[in-house]
Protein backbone atom coordinates (compact mmCIF):
# COMPACT_ATOMS: atom_id res chain seq x y z
CA UNK A 1 0.00 0.00 0.00
CA UNK A 2 1.93 3.17 -1.19
CA UNK A 3 1.60 6.25 -0.19
CA UNK A 4 3.07 9.59 0.89
CA UNK A 5 3.93 10.90 4.64
CA UNK A 6 3.59 14.26 6.08
CA UNK A 7 5.05 14.75 9.44
CA UNK A 8 3.78 17.78 11.94
CA UNK A 9 6.58 19.50 14.04
CA UNK A 10 6.23 19.52 17.63
CA UNK A 11 9.88 19.79 19.50
CA UNK A 12 10.07 17.02 21.98
CA UNK A 13 6.49 15.56 21.98
CA UNK A 14 7.59 14.31 17.86
CA UNK A 15 9.13 10.86 19.58
CA UNK A 16 5.25 10.15 18.83
CA UNK A 17 5.77 10.28 15.26
CA UNK A 18 7.84 7.27 15.14
CA UNK A 19 5.44 4.68 16.88
CA UNK A 20 2.55 5.68 14.45
CA UNK A 21 5.11 5.54 11.69
CA UNK A 22 5.63 2.08 13.19
CA UNK A 23 2.01 0.89 13.31
CA UNK A 24 1.11 1.81 9.64
CA UNK A 25 4.62 0.14 8.52
CA UNK A 26 2.90 -3.23 10.28
CA UNK A 27 -0.21 -2.36 8.78
CA UNK A 28 1.21 -2.58 5.24
CA UNK A 29 2.01 0.77 4.53
CA UNK A 30 5.45 1.30 2.23
CA UNK A 31 5.80 5.30 2.41
CA UNK A 32 7.22 6.99 -1.34
CA UNK A 33 8.09 10.18 -0.15
CA UNK A 34 8.34 11.75 2.93
CA UNK A 35 7.60 15.60 3.86
CA UNK A 36 8.50 16.70 7.50
CA UNK A 37 8.84 20.09 9.44
CA UNK A 38 10.72 20.74 12.32
CA UNK A 39 11.23 17.22 14.44
CA UNK A 40 8.89 15.99 11.74
CA UNK A 41 12.10 16.56 9.74
CA UNK A 42 14.29 14.35 11.47
CA UNK A 43 11.97 11.90 11.73
CA UNK A 44 11.50 11.29 7.87
CA UNK A 45 15.08 12.05 7.01
CA UNK A 46 15.83 8.68 9.18
CA UNK A 47 12.92 6.92 7.05
CA UNK A 48 13.79 8.67 3.86
CA UNK A 49 17.38 7.20 4.15
CA UNK A 50 15.80 4.00 4.58
CA UNK A 51 15.94 3.15 8.78
CA UNK A 52 13.31 -0.01 8.79
CA UNK A 53 10.69 1.91 10.87
CA UNK A 54 10.70 -0.43 13.91
CA UNK A 55 14.13 0.49 14.02
CA UNK A 56 12.91 4.12 13.95
CA UNK A 57 10.62 3.21 16.99
CA UNK A 58 13.32 1.75 18.61
CA UNK A 59 15.75 4.40 19.01
CA UNK A 60 12.81 7.43 19.53
CA UNK A 61 11.98 4.75 22.94
CA UNK A 62 16.06 5.41 24.22
CA UNK A 63 17.18 8.55 22.14
CA UNK A 64 17.84 11.20 24.89
CA UNK A 65 16.57 14.05 23.46
CA UNK A 66 19.28 16.11 25.43
CA UNK A 67 22.35 14.23 23.50
CA UNK A 68 21.08 16.07 20.64
CA UNK A 69 19.92 19.21 22.26
CA UNK A 70 22.15 20.47 24.95
CA UNK A 71 22.46 24.13 25.91
CA UNK A 72 24.81 26.33 24.33
CA UNK A 73 27.67 27.09 26.57
CA UNK A 74 26.43 30.31 27.34
CA UNK A 75 23.35 28.91 28.86
CA UNK A 76 24.69 26.46 31.29
CA UNK A 77 25.20 29.50 33.90
CA UNK A 78 21.71 29.95 34.50
CA UNK A 79 19.34 32.73 33.90
CA UNK A 80 21.23 35.63 32.98
CA UNK A 81 23.29 33.56 30.82
CA UNK A 82 20.07 32.23 28.67
CA UNK A 83 19.50 35.51 28.07
CA UNK A 84 22.73 36.03 26.58
CA UNK A 85 22.68 32.83 24.48
CA UNK A 86 19.56 34.72 22.48
CA UNK A 87 20.98 38.17 22.38
CA UNK A 88 24.59 36.71 20.57
CA UNK A 89 23.48 33.50 19.38
CA UNK A 90 19.86 33.91 18.63
CA UNK A 91 18.95 30.66 20.61
CA UNK A 92 19.62 28.84 23.92
CA UNK A 93 20.45 25.80 22.04
CA UNK A 94 23.54 24.91 19.82
CA UNK A 95 22.55 23.16 16.46
CA UNK A 96 25.28 21.90 15.65
CA UNK A 97 24.81 18.38 18.02
CA UNK A 98 21.53 17.91 15.76
CA UNK A 99 23.53 18.07 12.85
CA UNK A 100 26.31 15.62 14.09
CA UNK A 101 23.91 13.04 14.49
CA UNK A 102 21.72 13.23 12.34
CA UNK A 103 25.14 13.22 10.15
CA UNK A 104 26.21 9.53 11.38
CA UNK A 105 22.92 8.17 11.26
CA UNK A 106 22.24 8.84 7.66
CA UNK A 107 25.94 7.64 6.68
CA UNK A 108 24.61 4.26 8.51
CA UNK A 109 22.54 4.22 4.92
CA UNK A 110 24.69 5.97 2.44
CA UNK A 111 23.51 9.34 2.41
CA UNK A 112 25.09 12.71 3.18
CA UNK A 113 23.43 15.13 -0.02
CA UNK A 114 19.64 15.04 -1.48
CA UNK A 115 21.14 13.45 -4.10
CA UNK A 116 21.58 10.11 -2.23
CA UNK A 117 17.77 10.34 -1.82
CA UNK A 118 16.47 11.04 -5.50
CA UNK A 119 14.41 9.57 -6.83
CA UNK A 120 13.96 7.33 -10.21
CA UNK A 121 10.84 7.23 -11.61
CA UNK A 122 10.15 9.21 -15.09
CA UNK A 123 6.46 7.94 -14.78
CA UNK A 124 5.77 10.61 -12.09
CA UNK A 125 5.67 13.81 -13.74
CA UNK A 126 8.26 15.50 -10.95
CA UNK A 127 10.91 17.99 -12.00
CA UNK A 128 14.24 17.16 -11.63
CA UNK A 129 14.57 19.81 -8.48
CA UNK A 130 11.62 17.90 -6.78
CA UNK A 131 12.29 14.30 -7.68
CA UNK A 132 13.25 13.60 -3.98
CA UNK A 133 12.22 10.99 -1.43
CA UNK A 134 12.73 14.15 1.49
CA UNK A 135 11.35 17.63 1.68
CA UNK A 136 11.84 19.17 4.98
CA UNK A 137 10.18 22.96 5.27
CA UNK A 138 11.85 26.21 6.63
CA UNK A 139 11.19 29.75 7.24
CA UNK A 140 13.40 32.17 5.51
CA UNK A 141 13.19 35.17 8.09
CA UNK A 142 14.84 37.47 5.74
CA UNK A 143 13.02 37.03 3.18
CA UNK A 144 9.28 36.40 4.75
CA UNK A 145 9.38 33.11 3.18
CA UNK A 146 8.02 29.34 3.74
CA UNK A 147 10.87 27.67 2.02
CA UNK A 148 10.53 23.83 1.46
CA UNK A 149 14.53 22.17 1.26
CA UNK A 150 15.94 21.14 -1.64
CA UNK A 151 13.09 22.52 -3.49
CA UNK A 152 13.84 25.91 -2.85
CA UNK A 153 17.72 25.01 -2.45
CA UNK A 154 19.11 26.95 -5.23
CA UNK A 155 17.53 30.27 -4.20
CA UNK A 156 20.67 30.10 -1.80
CA UNK A 157 22.95 28.81 -4.79
CA UNK A 158 22.82 25.45 -4.30
CA UNK A 159 22.00 22.92 -6.43
CA UNK A 160 19.52 20.84 -5.02
CA UNK A 161 20.86 17.41 -4.93
CA UNK A 162 24.30 19.45 -3.68
CA UNK A 163 22.37 20.20 -0.22
CA UNK A 164 23.13 18.33 2.59
CA UNK A 165 20.26 17.10 4.29
CA UNK A 166 21.89 17.52 7.87
CA UNK A 167 21.63 21.58 6.37
CA UNK A 168 18.10 21.14 5.57
CA UNK A 169 17.08 19.43 8.80
CA UNK A 170 18.88 21.81 10.98
CA UNK A 171 17.27 24.79 9.37
CA UNK A 172 13.53 23.02 9.62
CA UNK A 173 14.50 22.30 13.14
CA UNK A 174 15.71 25.62 14.55
CA UNK A 175 12.93 26.76 16.67
CA UNK A 176 13.09 30.64 17.18
CA UNK A 177 14.94 31.41 20.34
CA UNK A 178 15.19 27.73 21.15
CA UNK A 179 17.55 26.82 18.63
CA UNK A 180 20.43 29.15 17.06
CA UNK A 181 19.30 29.99 13.41
CA UNK A 182 20.83 28.46 10.33
CA UNK A 183 22.60 30.86 8.43
CA UNK A 184 23.05 30.32 4.25
CA UNK A 185 24.30 32.70 1.27
CA UNK A 186 21.46 33.87 -0.93
CA UNK A 187 23.06 33.32 -5.02
CA UNK A 188 23.84 37.50 -4.65
CA UNK A 189 26.04 36.97 -1.67
CA UNK A 190 23.35 38.18 0.70
CA UNK A 191 23.26 36.08 4.04
CA UNK A 192 19.79 34.49 4.83
CA UNK A 193 18.59 33.52 8.31
CA UNK A 194 16.30 30.18 8.18
CA UNK A 195 14.95 28.87 11.08
CA UNK A 196 11.67 26.14 12.08
CA UNK A 197 9.34 25.97 9.52
CA UNK A 198 6.85 25.34 11.72
CA UNK A 199 7.04 29.22 12.17
CA UNK A 200 4.78 29.38 8.84
CA UNK A 201 3.50 25.87 8.69
CA UNK A 202 3.81 23.06 11.24
CA UNK A 203 1.34 20.83 9.32
CA UNK A 204 1.88 21.05 5.18
CA UNK A 205 -0.40 18.38 4.66
CA UNK A 206 -0.93 19.45 1.33
CA UNK A 207 2.56 19.63 0.41
CA UNK A 208 2.57 17.01 -2.15
CA UNK A 209 -0.85 17.76 -3.08
CA UNK A 210 -0.55 18.17 -7.15
CA UNK A 211 -1.53 22.03 -8.32
CA UNK A 212 -3.87 21.27 -11.13
CA UNK A 213 -6.28 19.38 -8.27
CA UNK A 214 -5.93 15.86 -10.42
CA UNK A 215 -5.79 12.44 -7.77
CA UNK A 216 -2.35 11.28 -7.06
CA UNK A 217 -1.02 7.84 -8.01
CA UNK A 218 -1.26 7.45 -4.32
CA UNK A 219 -2.77 9.35 -1.36
CA UNK A 220 -1.04 11.60 1.11
CA UNK A 221 -1.39 10.25 5.15
CA UNK A 222 -0.61 13.14 7.80
CA UNK A 223 0.44 12.58 11.12
CA UNK A 224 -0.13 15.30 13.66
CA UNK A 225 0.55 15.80 17.26
CA UNK A 226 -2.52 17.19 18.18
CA UNK A 227 -6.11 15.49 19.42
CA UNK A 228 -8.87 15.10 16.76
CA UNK A 229 -10.82 18.73 15.96
CA UNK A 230 -13.89 19.55 18.16
CA UNK A 231 -15.89 22.15 18.72
CA UNK A 232 -17.32 20.80 21.96
CA UNK A 233 -16.81 23.54 24.60
CA UNK A 234 -14.66 26.74 25.52
CA UNK A 235 -10.77 25.54 25.27
CA UNK A 236 -7.83 27.80 26.81
CA UNK A 237 -4.94 26.81 24.74
CA UNK A 238 -2.28 29.15 25.20
CA UNK A 239 -2.73 30.71 29.04
CA UNK A 240 -1.40 34.38 29.07
CA UNK A 241 -0.30 35.24 32.31
CA UNK A 242 2.47 37.79 31.22
CA UNK A 243 4.88 38.84 28.20
CA UNK A 244 6.06 35.39 27.29
CA UNK A 245 3.23 33.02 27.61
CA UNK A 246 1.58 36.21 25.45
CA UNK A 247 4.02 36.07 23.02
CA UNK A 248 3.85 32.84 22.97
CA UNK A 249 0.10 32.43 22.75
CA UNK A 250 0.66 35.42 20.16
CA UNK A 251 2.96 32.76 17.99
CA UNK A 252 0.64 29.66 18.18
CA UNK A 253 -2.41 31.22 17.48
CA UNK A 254 -0.83 32.25 14.16
CA UNK A 255 0.85 29.13 13.42
CA UNK A 256 -2.51 26.84 14.57
CA UNK A 257 -4.77 29.48 12.70
CA UNK A 258 -2.91 28.72 9.37
CA UNK A 259 -2.32 24.67 9.68
CA UNK A 260 -5.83 24.10 11.07
CA UNK A 261 -7.91 25.77 8.20
CA UNK A 262 -7.07 22.31 6.49
CA UNK A 263 -9.37 20.65 9.44
CA UNK A 264 -12.78 22.51 8.20
CA UNK A 265 -11.70 19.90 5.17
CA UNK A 266 -13.25 16.08 6.09
CA UNK A 267 -11.05 15.14 3.06
CA UNK A 268 -8.30 16.34 4.78
CA UNK A 269 -9.24 14.82 8.45
CA UNK A 270 -9.46 12.00 6.99
CA UNK A 271 -6.23 11.31 5.80
CA UNK A 272 -4.47 12.65 9.00
CA UNK A 273 -3.73 10.25 11.67
CA UNK A 274 -3.77 12.45 15.28
CA UNK A 275 -2.05 11.65 18.20
CA UNK A 276 -2.69 13.55 21.38
CA UNK A 277 0.30 15.34 22.61
CA UNK A 278 -1.54 18.57 24.19
CA UNK A 279 -0.09 17.74 27.87
CA UNK A 280 3.93 17.71 26.64
CA UNK A 281 5.18 20.72 26.48
CA UNK A 282 7.26 21.15 22.64
CA UNK A 283 10.70 22.23 24.35
CA UNK A 284 10.58 19.18 27.06
CA UNK A 285 13.68 17.69 26.03
CA UNK A 286 14.57 15.91 29.22
CA UNK A 287 11.65 13.35 28.86
CA UNK A 288 11.71 10.94 31.32
CA UNK A 289 12.13 7.42 30.06
CA UNK A 290 8.87 6.19 30.90
CA UNK A 291 7.18 9.58 28.71
CA UNK A 292 9.38 8.65 25.74
CA UNK A 293 8.19 5.37 25.80
CA UNK A 294 4.08 6.74 26.66
CA UNK A 295 4.19 8.61 23.57
CA UNK A 296 5.60 6.47 21.61
CA UNK A 297 2.81 4.22 22.30
CA UNK A 298 0.33 6.78 21.89
CA UNK A 299 1.69 7.29 18.22
CA UNK A 300 0.84 3.42 17.98
CA UNK A 301 -2.57 3.53 19.42
CA UNK A 302 -3.36 6.61 17.24
CA UNK A 303 -2.63 4.98 14.05
CA UNK A 304 -4.05 2.22 15.56
CA UNK A 305 -7.53 4.06 15.93
CA UNK A 306 -7.15 5.25 12.30
CA UNK A 307 -6.52 1.94 10.54
CA UNK A 308 -9.93 0.62 12.54
CA UNK A 309 -11.84 3.87 11.84
CA UNK A 310 -11.28 3.20 7.98
CA UNK A 311 -13.59 0.93 5.47
CA UNK A 312 -11.95 -2.75 5.13
CA UNK A 313 -12.73 -2.77 1.53
CA UNK A 314 -11.02 0.76 0.97
CA UNK A 315 -7.46 0.39 -0.88
CA UNK A 316 -5.13 3.10 0.25
CA UNK A 317 -3.04 2.90 -2.55
CA UNK A 318 -5.74 5.12 -4.43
Amino acid sequence: MRADLVLEGGGAKGVALAGAIAELDDAGYRFQRVAGTSVGALIGALLAAGMPPAELEATARRLDLNDVAPPSRWSRAGRWPRKLAVLFELGVHDHQPLRRWLTHQLARYGVRTFDDLRIDDPDSGLRPERSFRLVVTAADVTRGRFVRLPWDAADYGIGPGDMLVADAVAASAALPLAFEPVRLRTRDGQQAVLVDGGLLSRFPIDLFDRPDRTPSRWPTVGLKLSATPTSDGFVVRHPVHGPWSYLNALLSTAVASWDERHLDDPTIVDRTVFVDTSDISTLEFSLAPHVRHDLVDRGRRAARAWLDDRPADRDPSH
